[in-house]
């Protein structure tokens, strides 16, 4: 699969002076440790907490693109309190005992995500917002007191934390030890897609969904903590997210660039890029988009990426930065 980039962009890309980067899919495949969270999670909570009898699994990794694609689920977190809403309503709804009997029943995750994507407002991340109403449409007045009482926020993001973060690394992440779960850590599942011989001559930072614990724990393992320093980072901590467009402005005011490439791996990465052109201040930088397709939707989403405007598309990190760092030498 070949490198793509706008023809108008080839004189361009000289004129960089940063690089900014997603960590997921793009530093590190995380397809073995949070999508597998977001899925173990979910089914945890279907047989512990909502009493249903495991007889089937009841949401498999490659589900998940559904809602990536959706936007507004930059955060993992919110995606698993969407997929557990959704089978807490059905089972409000059907009464079902067993998990096989909730995957049959209606909507699937195909048809929930496809009405989440047309409901949502690519402007601003609220998957979450838009998932809880729509289920709640879908419930009598009985049927969401029975939902309320099953759909326990704060339970569900505990589980995550644990899940992910493990014995060993629950409290530096999360500041609490593991009460529910006490395996290892599904963040040692992860694998540095990124080789930092590979990085371009100008300053590095990230824009990710991550916590800023969770950011530095990446950094360690990637070994690009003197290459991407902390000062550089916009982390799920500085309370905006992507898709808003002021995500990337903070980018700006803390890297002071006049002319950034910013790569992701998912739709909302490049909304992001859009609506910083959109957002008020941006004038002052310019800022490209990139997309690798490294991530679990690989290359059949290289159509909709170029459907949508998408200005560069790789097939890896590795063969973007490698064309980067040629470019930037010969300047």
């Amino acid at each position: 699969m070949e490198l793509f980039i706008k023809q108008d962009l080839l004189k361009l890309l000289p004129l960089l002076d940063a690089l900014i980067l997603d960590v997921d899919g793009v530093i590190l495949d995380v397809s073995r440790s949070y999508r597998e969270v977001i899925c173990d999670v979910v089914q945890h909570y279907a047989v512990h907490k909502l009493g249903l009898s495991d007889t089937a699994r009841l949401l498999e990794p490659e589900e998940i693109e559904g809602f990536k694609a959706a936007s507004g689920f930059n955060s993992d977190w919110d995606l698993t309190l969407a997929a557990v809403a959704l089978i807490a309503a059905k089972k409000a709804i059907s009464q079902a005992a067993g998990t096989a009997a909730i995957r049959e029943q209606e909507p699937s995750w195909a048809e929930f995500t496809e009405t989440l994507r047309r409901r949502q407002n690519p402007l601003i991340a609220a998957g979450l917002d838009t998932a809880e109403k729509t289920v709640l449409e879908m419930l009598t007045p009985s049927q969401r007191r029975d939902f309320a009482l099953s759909w326990d926020k704060g339970f569900v993001v505990q589980l995550c934390q644990e899940m992910y973060g493990g014995e060993e690394a629950c409290h530096s992440l999360y500041g609490f030890a593991p009460q529910y779960l006490h395996g290892e850590g599904y963040y040692k599942r992860e694998r540095v897609l990124l080789d930092k011989a590979m990085l371009p001559p100008v300053p590095v930072g990230l824009l990710t969904g991550r916590s800023h614990s969770e950011t530095r724990l990446a950094m360690r393992f990637a070994r690009l903590e003197k290459e991407i320093p902390p000062e550089n980072w916009v982390t799920e901590d500085d309370r905006v997210r992507k898709p808003d467009g002021r995500t990337l402005l903070l980018c700006q005011e803390k890297m002071k660039f006049k002319n950034a490439l910013y790569v992701g791996d998912t739709p909302d990465d490049w909304r992001t890029v859009e609506n910083y052109r959109d957002t008020k201040g941006s004038g002052r930088a310019r800022v490209w988009g990139a997309i690798v397709l490294s991530g679990p939707g690989g290359a059949t989403s290289r159509r909709a990426f170029l459907e949508a405007g998408t200005e560069i598309i790789a097939p890896d990190v590795n063969t973007l930065l490698e064309y980067l760092k040629h470019t930037l030498r010969r300047r």
